[in-house]
């Protein structure tokens, strides 16, 4: 749950008003803020992984999140940052819902090891997933194309039967979109859903994700997109074009603090990377 003081401090920095309105309009304003404010990371979750684990997965409660965000900048992967997006949205009024998907990587298991947010609006559901950071939601009416139109933000909803692979392009890959494969049929899928799936990911004798070795951060600004990984900085501009060069640790740290708004606190206590065991593509 999210308290009416956190809401009200979560709504002041991502700019929205003390009344969003409730409807398509409303939702794309929210939405909009939530991907150009909030990065996706895995910063808690690395710090989470170098310490005694004594506690379940940092980050994965909604108001953890979002105080983490408001006192350090920090944001996180699929599980946490929609968990929280969907929290946010349904404290507000929306018809919000928890679902699964497969981010189809080469690596990695497929099987729920997504978690992102559907929005029923004058029935039609709507996609807005905050680590796709697509600024508009995504229509998903049986049978029919859709795209969100927005330039290197765009994601497109391509029908697989009465369900959707979703298509976006990751980090500095521009030319092969990665598929999301929702999954719409199985039954609710609520917080506790997404905390269990959220603690597999964390599992190292598990193949389902590839940001427990070592930082990624990305935020997706109107006009261009900043990524972070290891030490590679890559900045995908509005036409499209990748610039990416190697950085040294203190120009990471710098980036961190300068670029990204992580607090100083929070970068010193990120661990070091560990030597690379799954290709990643973010």
């Amino acid at each position: 749950m999210i308290s009416a003081e956190l809401l009200n401090a979560v709504k002041s920095k991502l700019g929205l008003p003390s009344r969003p309105r409730v409807d398509l309009t409303g939702l794309n304003q929210i939405y909009a803020a939530y991907s150009g404010h909030i990065p996706n990371d895995n910063i808690q979750k690395r710090i989470w992984l170098s310490g005694n684990k004594s506690q379940p997965v940092t980050g994965g409660e909604p108001a953890e999140f979002f105080e983490n965000w408001l006192e350090h900048g920090t944001g996180g992967t699929c599980f946490p940052t929609n968990g929280a997006l969907c929290s946010l949205l349904c404290a507000i009024g929306f018809d919000a819902r928890r679902i699964l998907g497969s981010v189809m990587m080469e690596g990695i298991e497929h099987e729920g090891n997504h978690g992102t947010v559907l929005v029923r609006i004058a029935d039609i559901e709507y996609l807005v997933d905050a680590q796709l950071a697509a600024f508009s939601a995504l229509p998903l009416i049986v049978g029919r194309f859709a795209k969100t139109g927005g330039g290197i933000h765009d994601v497109q909803a391509v029908p697989r039967g009465e369900e959707f692979d979703v298509q976006w392009y990751p980090g500095s890959n521009r030319q092969v979109p990665m598929i999301t494969r929702l999954d719409l049929k199985p039954g609710p899928v609520d917080h506790s859903v997404f905390m269990a799936q959220y603690a597999l990911s964390a599992l190292r004798d598990r193949k389902r994700s590839p940001f427990n070795e070592a930082i990624f951060i990305g935020r997706h600004f109107p006009d261009r997109i900043l990524n972070l990984g290891r030490l590679t900085r890559t900045e995908i501009s509005c036409d499209n074009v990748v610039s990416k060069r190697e950085i040294t640790p203190a120009e990471r740290t710098q980036i961190l603090v300068d670029e990204f708004g992580i607090s100083a606190e929070i970068v010193q206590a990120i661990p070091p990377d560990e030597e690379a065991t799954t290709k990643s593509n973010i």
